[in-house]
């Protein structure tokens, strides 16, 4: 599949017709998240959301970077020098985030979206930070790099785009380096829920996505020679935060089958991690 392929095509134009969205209303420090937030407090998340207005918006935004912070612990403490791929970087806030919290790392994001890239790189200018992030636009599918170039791949979010897992993890073992480590976090259809093809083709219309079911992501691993070390469930805490996103009163609409589609665990919420084989 290439960039330039119909499916992408298509992804590209949501992203690039989200510009003042719900994601960036809620981002006034410039770190733009196009993921789930984690809440382990639901009565306290709920009062304090139900207040609305901009106290409840960066509620909201708290829990989305409260995600990114725990998905980078995965990422086993980059150090000085290593190279991270931003795999569907949206308009950058994981790499920015990466870029303050880990110096001397080399960090480079690719999204489809041509808006989004040239987001990504006004915000990175904005946060002091445009030497030492770089974002492109790319797919994750045809990544342009040699190959071994990354220590680490990042991929929050973006592989419910790719229509065959098999694709993304062999353009991904193919770009990283013997012993990388890959951190997925992604929205997955329970197969074994009689509602979970129903919540999963309502997302997929609304987010131009396809998500898969578990078991693409313990088997596809292998065609990029990726083994899975880390998998963690992270349903409950994404359902008290569409629980908040669905009482703000004030989100991007989609809320009403979000909310009860991973209160039901119809849909879950994972972090799978993987290493490459050397």
């Amino acid at each position: 599949m290439k960039t330039s392929s119909p499916w992408l095509q298509r992804v590209a134009a949501l992203y690039d017709s989200k510009r003042r969205d719900f994601n960036w209303r809620l981002a006034p420090d410039g770190v733009i998240h196009h993921h789930n937030g984690l809440v382990y407090d639901k009565a306290a998340f709920l009062r304090r959301v139900k207040c609305g207005g901009e106290a409840g918006k960066a509620r909201i935004h708290a829990a989305e970077t409260a995600l990114s912070e725990l998905g980078f612990k995965y990422l086993g403490r980059p150090r000085p020098g290593m190279a991270l791929l931003d795999a569907g970087c949206g308009r950058g806030g994981s790499s920015l985030l990466l870029a303050e919290k880990y110096a001397g790392l080399k960090i480079t994001g690719v999204t489809v979206s041509a808006y989004q890239a040239a987001a990504a790189r006004a915000a990175a200018r904005g946060r002091g930070l445009a030497g030492r992030v770089r974002f492109s636009r790319a797919s994750m599918l045809a990544l342009p790099f040699k190959p071994a170039s990354f220590d680490r791949v990042w991929a929050c979010e973006s592989t419910e785009h790719v229509p065959d897992l098999r694709l993304f993890f062999s353009e991904a073992g193919r770009a990283a380096k013997p012993g990388a480590r890959l951190v997925i976090i992604a929205w997955v259809r329970n197969a074994a829920h009689a509602e979970g093809r129903e919540y999963a083709r309502l997302a997929d219309k609304a987010y131009v996505t396809k998500i898969h079911a578990e078991k693409e992501y313990l088997e596809a691993c292998k065609a990029g020679g990726w083994k899975l070390k880390v998998k963690k469930d992270l349903t409950g805490p994404t359902a008290a935060y569409w629980a908040g996103r669905l009482a703000l009163g004030d989100g991007s609409g989609t809320e009403s089958f979000m909310a009860p589609g991973f209160a039901s665990r119809a849909l879950l919420y994972r972090l799978y991690a993987y290493d490459l084989v050397e």
